[in-house]
């Protein structure tokens, strides 16, 4: 014969369902006593959950944006220093040449001569920088280097010096050289793409500038004007303080036109760090207006877990009791 009476089946049964009722409610209070968060925010928001949503897509907007600008503030810092070593390299070479030439001290002129082989093999391993894998100055093929091997151009230019019938043959021969599409440089020495790299986007709509390819007329000229100091003495047709001094002005001029490619990208640098900024502040207001809406209170969530779980003690107690219940028992 069974203990139970209906009206006490029927009390165990609803307890049972309380019990499963504050059990769900504690769970759902852990988990946001844990995330900050509240589970339901349909619930929470009366509907307007969309709300929620968008807020939440402008937040991670933000966040990516923030992302990229961070390392295309990274990439333009890269470029901004391996242009500075371009400059520093070649720097003092050009006064230097011309004081040497005009004085004919044999000495010093092969002590230029040196130094401008010594920047030129600089040169190229600085435009064939890499960045998480990709070649900075390569244009839109940054998967290979910029440039090849310097021994190659160090061959052309022996060749080409020691060709040269006379002054404007060695003038014709460098400009097809450095400035043909289909010259020595072009097939040859730069290894990048034809195209640029991919501007910077601060915004949609919005982008900047920030590359330099390692085949753009600054860095040609620069090329140029230190293959003529290191290569002067291999013209046959005499006329080496010509060609050295050719070459001496062409550096310097170079050396400004870095300056100004520098600038350049160094104002879009600041755009760059602008807008980044910019996207940091969003972030935190819209963060703020995300939280004002779906943000549990962890104090308020940890004290009704509290009283949940007293809540789920007592509930099992009672329900260890109903299940002693029976007429032995009644009658004791």
């Amino acid at each position: 014969m069974s203990n139970f009476s209906v009206p006490d089946i029927l009390s165990f049964t609803r307890l049972s369902r309380s019990i499963a009722d504050i059990k769900s409610r504690a769970d759902t209070t852990r988990t946001e006593a844990v995330t900050g968060r509240y589970e339901d925010l349909t619930a929470q928001l009366k509907g307007d959950v969309g709300s929620a949503h968008l807020l939440q897509k402008a937040i991670n907007d933000a966040k990516s944006y923030g992302s990229l600008l961070s390392q295309a503030e990274l990439r333009a810092q890269m470029t901004q220093s391996v242009l500075d070593s371009a400059s520093s390299s070649a720097n003092g070479i050009g006064p230097a040449a011309f004081s040497a030439f005009s004085t004919g001290d044999e000495t010093q002129l092969k002590t230029i001569s040196t130094q401008a082989r010594g920047a030129l093999t600089s040169l190229f391993s600085d435009l064939n920088t890499t960045l998480g894998g990709r070649t900075l100055f390569a244009g839109d093929a940054p998967d290979g280097p910029a440039l090849t091997a310097p021994d190659l151009f160090f061959a052309d230019m022996n060749a080409i010096f020691a060709s040269a019938a006379d002054a404007a043959d060695l003038e014709a021969q460098l400009d097809a050289y450095f400035d043909d599409p289909a010259g020595g440089f072009e097939t040859n020495i730069y290894a990048g793409g034809d195209g640029e790299t991919p501007n910077v986007e601060l915004s949609p709509g919005v982008r900047v500038d920030i590359s330099a390819k390692a085949n753009s007329t600054e860095i040609k000229a620069l090329m140029r004007g230190l293959a003529e100091l290191a290569f002067y003495d291999s013209a046959t047709y005499g006329d080496a303080q010509d060609i050295g001094q050719a070459g001496a002005e062409r550096v310097m001029r170079a050396e400004v036109d870095l300056t100004a490619l520098r600038a350049g990208i160094g104002v879009n640098e600041a755009r760059i760090a602008a807008a980044k900024d910019r996207y940091a502040n969003e972030e935190v207001v819209l963060g703020k207006l995300y939280n004002e809406k779906t943000a549990r209170d962890p104090y308020e969530a940890a004290s009704e877990l509290q009283l949940l779980e007293s809540q789920l003690e007592a509930s099992y107690l009672l329900s260890v009791r109903l299940g002693n219940l029976s007429l032995t028992n009644f009658m004791r």
